[in-house]
């Protein structure tokens, strides 16, 4: 049970050490002994099936990912966490679906879904049925109590949605105002989203792809010749470089890439999805500090890697 280039000791001892966790703690936290998990760390022996769960679950990873059958893009670091960030974007799908109501009529919305290209299921479904219950002349307070027994029947990752469409589609219905409505999506979003999210849509108009966003960093130069404290990262694997971001927060990450050479950056950016590499790049971007906080948060990121992505 090993990759070609990190075993799965290796990988346990990488979450274990970013967790600043000992080796004791951790055996506590599975109910087993220190030396089961020296000897796991040391591949001496490999965890069991159920250890495997438990480990997974504990350092948001998946199974595959520890026995290195497959590495997935990071879709979550700091604020940031892909699942708000397209509950944020049916948000806004939602507001437009407002203003065309208003000034085209309810029935419009049906157009709308037909060019809807977002990756929710649930909200064409709920338009459909909104829609259908209007034209069927149906009681309001039905319609909506009807929508949110279908809510209860998603699943628990996609309820939040379907509760923020439902309560929306109710406020449309009823010529709810902009401004209240940005009130309610927000409040559903949550802080740290809604604005940026606004911003990057605008900016995402564009349609950069992937390789274009990261492309632009290919050539970027070190901040100062002090700022080359992560310059080893370039040659540290995928598994290793997820476990950095998933414990960083994003001013650190953007402060640590900002004094990084552009092999460096890129190696990072790679490790993330589509939806977080935006973000990540925006706020390398707009990123202002001197070279004693890029220097600070650096040696933060190596804190964070463990004595296995010291400086060699």
């Amino acid at each position: 049970m090993e990759c070609p280039r990190i075993t799965i000791g290796g990988k346990i001892y990488s979450l274990r050490v970013a967790k600043g966790m000992t080796q004791e703690q951790l055996a506590a936290m599975l109910c087993v002994s220190p030396a089961a998990v020296s000897k796991w760390e040391r591949n001496l022996a490999n965890p069991s099936i159920e250890m495997l769960w438990a480990l997974a679950d504990y350092f948001e990873c998946s199974i595959d990912e520890l026995v290195g059958r497959e590495e997935k893009r990071l879709t979550k670091v700091g604020i940031y966490d892909c699942e708000k960030m397209r509950l944020a974007e049916v948000a806004e799908e939602l507001l437009r679906c407002s203003e065309i109501s208003r000034k085209e009529g309810l029935l419009a919305l049906d157009d709308r879904m037909k060019v809807y290209k977002g990756e929710s299921k649930f909200l064409p479904f709920a338009i459909h049925f909104f829609l259908q219950s209007f034209m069927k002349q149906m009681d309001a307070e039905l319609t909506f109590e009807l929508l949110e027994n279908y809510v209860e029947t998603l699943a628990d990752e996609e309820r939040r949605e379907g509760h923020m469409i439902a309560r929306m589609l109710k406020r449309i219905a009823s010529g709810e105002n902009t401004e209240m409505l940005k009130e309610i999506v927000a409040s559903y979003v949550g802080v740290g989203y809604w604005e940026k999210l606004e911003d990057a849509t605008r900016k995402a108009q564009g349609k950069q792809n992937r390789d274009e966003i990261i492309g632009k960093y290919s050539n970027k130069e070190q901040y100062s010749a002090k700022t080359n404290l992560m310059e080893h990262l370039e040659f540290v694997g995928d598994f290793e470089i997820q476990v950095i971001l998933r414990n960083l927060d994003n001013e650190t990450l953007a402060a640590a890439l900002n004094g990084a050479s552009g092999k460096v950056v890129t190696r990072f950016l790679r490790n993330l999805s589509d939806r977080l590499l935006y973000f990540v790049s925006e706020d390398i971007d707009n990123w202002r500090g001197a070279e004693e906080d890029i220097l600070k948060a650096q040696r933060h990121v190596l804190a964070v890697g463990g004595c296995f992505l010291a400086e060699e």
